[in-house]
Formats: structure tokens, C-alpha cells, sequence
């Protein structure tokens, strides 16, 4: 049977990223089987039910898969690891230290976005810093049940700092990076960032040899590989490497301490 694998279509490119890579592990002796999913708490539920071997999830979806069973992951991208959460101000704000942003607007991104929500303001509060008192938070819940995949929120928070209906926001060090690749991030300061913290994972539930056979078989990926070469870039991946469980300590413990939400949902979706 083939190796069932779970992913979550945040953008339709995952679907070409999957099916390419399905090829690939054909050719190589060990077929596997894309699952799709509209959000991450389903791509859970048929993780727990036994209907997929593996599910490539998200941080906040392998903390809860933790929090369900005696879940563990095989492997992850480099560019999983490192992540931060930054706030950002207009430069010609004056903004420059979180002092400075009490008593002011903070955007922040959807409510189950771990760099764009949860961990900030956990980590925040952790400084002494509340934003549910010591500013005017607002939150951008735009694409619910994908946990910050798209950026949509954080890029939609940002366009509100520059318009001057924000006084800052919060985005991750990885959409930062994408904007100063364009050149467009030279009217943007940052003000406050988070320790660094592990993203996605593929996550399992039990000890069938195969998940190992999966993980050697990601490690054996070559970018260069010309059947490889896209759909790794897609997948904003240059190898695949072990699981690291140190970038994970931070979100487990935010998602112990209870629900976090701030701001009201002044954008719909």
C-alpha cells in the first residue's frame, strides 16, 4: 500500500509540489499517496483515525498532535528552523523600542497563527509586555484552520501600518525576508523580535519502519535534481533534515498556558 501522506492546500501550488514529488518516490521504489485537506485540524483528525501515515503539518499542528497522542516527527525543511516573530513599524513613526508601543496599535495576524499571534504574545507577556493592556491590539483573522501558512494576514497588517491605521504589526522573519528580497521593505523598522522557534514537521503516530524509509528518502533529495528543482523551490525547501525538538519548547508551553486571543477581528476574511 502506498505511504499516505497529508498535506494542507493553503495555496494550490501544493498540489503540484506533491504531485511532482509523488513521481519521485515512485521512481524510487516507495509510492506514496498525497492527502489534501482544507485545514490543519482535519489533516489531525485523519493523522489520530489512522487514515494517513504521516501528516505534514504545521508547529501549532504537531504541538496539538503531541497534546492527542504520543505523537513524534521524522523530518523537516532547513528553512524550518530559525524562524522569528518581528514587530514592525513605519520608519518615520519614530517607533524604536517596545516602550514605545504602549498605549499604541498593534496588528497582529490570525488567531491560530503561531508567529503571528500565539507566540508573540505569549513571549511578550513573558517580558512584561501584555498586549491585551499595554496596547490597542487588532487581529486580522483571515485564513482560519492554516495557521499562518498564506502570510495573507500579516501582509494585509503591514499595508495598515504604511496607510497609518497601524502604529505596527507583527510578521515573521520569513515574510520579512520575502519583502526585503523584493526591495520593498525600505520604509520598515524593526522594534521587537522573538527568540528563534522550528516550524513545519512531518508528524507520525507509531513506529512503522516505513516513516524512517520516508525520512531517508526526503534526506536523499538533491534541489539540483531537475525533476526536484521546482517543486522543492515550491516548497521553500533546500534539503530536508532531521527533526529538532529545541524550536518547539516555546509554542508547547504557549499552547499550555491556555487559549491566547487578542484584538478584536476588526477585517473580516
Amino acid at each position: 500500500m502506498a505511504y499516505r501522506v497529508g498535506a494542507v492546500v493553503y495555496h494550490e501550488r501544493v498540489r503540484q509540489i506533491w504531485s511532482e514529488f509523488a513521481v519521485w518516490f515512485d521512481a524510487a521504489g516507495f509510492p506514496i499517496a498525497p492527502h489534501y485537506f482544507d485545514n490543519y485540524d482535519e489533516q489531525l483528525e485523519a493523522l489520530v483515525d489512522g487514515a494517513l501515515d504521516t501528516a505534514w503539518n504545521t508547529n501549532l499542528a504537531y504541538v496539538y498532535a503531541l497534546e492527542r497522542a504520543p505523537a513524534r516527527a521524522v523530518a523537516m525543511r532547513d528553512t524550518d528552523r530559525g524562524w522569528r516573530s518581528l514587530i514592525v513599524a513605519h520608519a518615520d513613526f519614530g517607533v524604536r523600542t517596545l516602550d514605545d508601543l504602549r498605549g499604541k496599535r498593534i496588528g497582529f495576524g490570525d488567531a491560530d497563527s503561531p508567529q503571528a499571534h500565539i507566540l508573540p504574545v505569549h513571549l511578550l507577556r513573558a517580558q512584561g509586555f501584555d498586549p491585551a493592556v499595554d496596547c490597542v491590539a487588532t487581529r486580522f483573522d483571515r485564513d482560519l484552520g492554516k495557521h499562518g501558512d498564506t502570510g495573507g494576514a500579516e501582509l494585509a497588517q503591514l499595508a495598515r501600518v504604511r496607510a497609518g491605521e497601524l502604529d505596527a504589526c507583527v510578521v515573521s522573519s520569513v515574510t520579512l525576508d520575502a519583502i526585503e528580497r523584493l526591495g520593498d521593505a525600505h520604509d520598515v523598522v524593526g522594534v521587537w523580535e522573538s527568540p528563534g522557534f522550528n516550524h513545519c514537521c512531518f508528524t507520525v503516530l507509531d513506529s512503522d519502519s516505513r516513516h524512517e524509509r520516508f525520512a531517508e528518502l526526503l534526506f536523499a533529495m538533491d534541489a539540483s535534481d531537475p525533476k526536484l528543482c521546482e517543486p522543492m523551490q515550491l516548497e521553500y525547501v533546500n534539503r530536508w533534515v532531521p527533526f529538532d525538538a529545541d524550536g518547539y519548547r516555546d509554542l508547547i508551553d504557549a499552547v499550555r498556558a491556555g487559549p491566547v486571543l487578542v484584538g478584536g477581528r476588526e477585517i473580516a476574511a
